[in-house]
This record gives C-alpha cells, structure tokens and sequence, in this order.
C-alpha cells in the first residue's frame, strides 16, 4: 500500500496494550489512521492512548476487550463498525503462550486457555468483523471488489513446532492455516482483501520476565549465540508495518528462521534434533 492510502482509514488491533501490540500501534500512529486499540483493561492502554495521539494519528480510542467474551466481542466490533461503516485493517495480535505440552504435565484446562485465547478468539473476532472488514474498491472487471487487510500473529513455532510448548504450537499452527485458508477464499471472491500472517522468533516481552527466575535465564540463554537471541519487538512491529506496505503475506523476524521451515519441510531429522539441542540447553541452564 502506498502511504496516502493509510491516512483516513480504520485501523483495529487487539492485543493493543502488550509488547509487541503497542509497539505495532507506535508504528502506524503516524500514518494518520483511525485507530481503535482493543484489549483488557489496564494503565497501559490508557497510557498508550495518549502516546498514539502524539504521535499523528487522525483519531484514537480504546475498547475493554476480551477475545474469550463473545458477546463483548460481538458488541464492540458491532459499534464499531457502525461508527466507521469500514474496518480497512483489523490486526487479530492478542495471545498468550505457556509451557503447556502432553509429555511435562500440561493440563487440559491449561491448554483450552491457550487456544480459546489463541485460535477460538480470532475467529470470534474475525466471525464479528466480517460485515464491515475492507471498502469498496470496484474495477470493471469485478464492481463489487472489496480492498482491505487482515494481520494476523503467528509465531516461528506455527511453522515448526518446538518441543515443551506443544499447545502454544498447535495454536500457532492453526493461525497458519486459517490465514492461508481466508486468503484463498477472498481471492475466490475477487476481492483485493490482504492476508498477511506474522511469524516471529521468540520475541524479549514481559512474559519471559514473569520471574526472576525466568529473567536469569533469559540473560543466560541469550549468552550461548544468535541462534539463542531473542526478537526486539520493534523489529517484529517494523516488519509488520513492512509486511502491510509491500503485502508479504508471511514474514518471518528475523527473516533467516524461514529456514526452519524450510527444514521442517525438506529435513525434519536436521530440524527437529536443531530444536532439541536448543531446548536441551535451555533446561541445562534451568537447571545451573
């Protein structure tokens, strides 16, 4: 999309307030979009409104929003688009991950949060937003065309899989295809409705900082290389942008974890045991 495009247009993210959401939200604020940040209620997103006002955008307003609620879901999404007639770009950004997997004594009330949070919550989002989700944009050809997009975060893991977080991977897996499966649909329908799926390496947020346990070990993890090193989430929220610009339909931060994929796909013996290695050491360092 070329720039001017932005300015005007209807900007909805939810997950608005957390690392990598906010700074999204810094990112586009000035492009002079509308913006409506969405997520549970805390000091952050008040805070965050003021920031984004300072920062260019046209207009900006925040929303109590949780994607397990499917009413609330139903009724903001409802307001808003009445108000704005059209949602140009709807960013589904909220999530949670947890070391939640069969063989570690993950439960199945663990794993239900994740993906009813993770996978049930975007459909949800999307399910409610479809009236309104991109604006005419009519050719000849197709008069009834529809221009817009839609963002989704995924992971690295969605790609591939890691061990000790099979939940949280499944979920990531399941945002993969039902982005690829949207992307197809729309364009089965002549519509210029952009799918673009976000797939970051693990990225330094305030989860891995939950503890001070959990923050040593990030310091020591980091230590052992790039292959260890976490994403800043201002490159996550650069690519993002970028991706939104240059309509990558997947991106991968940083760009060389797409090999893991590759990998995956061409030598899972390679992959999988490269990924083992990593969380072998990993729990070497949980254990020092």
């Amino acid at each position: 999309m070329k720039k001017k495009w932005y300015k005007g247009k209807v900007f909805v993210i939810t997950g608005a307030s957390g690392d990598i959401g906010s700074e999204v939200c810094r990112r586009f604020a000035p492009l002079g979009m509308r913006m409506y940040l969405l997520d549970l209620p805390n000091v952050a997103l008040n805070n965050l409104k003021d920031e984004i006002k300072d920062l260019g955008t046209e207009y900006v307003e925040t929303y109590e929003f949780d994607v397990t609620n499917r009413e609330q879901i139903e009724r903001v999404i409802k307001h808003i688009g009445e108000k704005e007639q059209y949602i140009d770009i709807l960013y589904n950004n909220a999530g949670i991950g947890t070391t939640c997997s069969i063989t570690n004594g993950g439960t199945f009330e663990e794993y239900r949060k994740i993906m009813s949070i993770n996978v049930d919550g975007m459909w949800l989002v999307l399910q409610a937003a479809l009236p309104y989700i991109g604006r005419p944009a009519p050719i000849k050809k197709y008069p009834d065309r529809k221009e817009g997009q839609l963002i989704f975060s995924s992971s690295s893991v969605g790609k591939t899989g890691i061990p000790n977080m099979a939940a949280y991977s499944m979920s990531k897996y399941a945002i993969v295809g039902l982005a690829n499966s949207i992307r197809l649909e729309y364009k089965m329908q002549n519509h210029n409705i952009q799918v673009i799926t976000i797939c970051p390496a693990p990225a330094k947020t305030k989860f891995w900082e939950s503890t001070p346990g959990m923050k040593e070990w990030i310091d020591k993890y980091q230590k052992k290389g790039f292959l260890y090193k976490f994403v800043d989430v201002k490159d996550v929220a650069k690519t993002v942008l970028k991706a939104s610009r240059k309509y990558k339909r997947e991106v991968f931060v940083p760009r060389w974890w797409w090999l893991l994929g590759w990998l995956q796909l061409t030598s899972i013996k390679v992959a999988g045991n490269l990924l083992i290695r990593i969380e072998k050491s990993k729990i070497k360092i949980q254990q020092d």
